[in-house]
């Protein structure tokens, strides 16, 4: 298994989940619906977060000690970004097609 793959798929996982509901935001979209999106944007950051865990672990295997000390932090901090964007994008979608019905 190609592990580098897995920050490319956790990237593309995340951008997913904060795009889903920003278009979401600007389209007419029946707001029983919306909330299913809204969970998948949610699904899509775990999954997204769980590859970093998992590439982590590989590193852990392959005793890579710099390599864990180097990204560590951003890996953190990204992590955090994504999840505090993930609520607040999907705070905002269900505040704002909730408040039209």
């Amino acid at each position: 298994m190609e592990y580098t793959l897995l920050n490319i798929a956790s990237f593309i996982l995340g951008i997913i989940s904060w795009v889903l509901p920003l278009i979401l935001i600007f389209k007419n979209i029946n707001y029983k619906k919306v909330s299913i999106f809204s969970i998948l944007s949610l699904i899509l950051t775990i999954i997204s977060i769980y590859f970093q865990f998992i590439y982590t672990n590989y590193l852990v295997k392959i005793e890579d000690w710099s390599a864990i000390e180097d990204t560590n932090d951003t890996v953190l901090f990204f992590c955090t970004v994504l999840i505090l964007g993930t609520f607040i994008l999907n705070f905002i979608l269900l505040k704002i097609k909730y408040k039209k019905n």
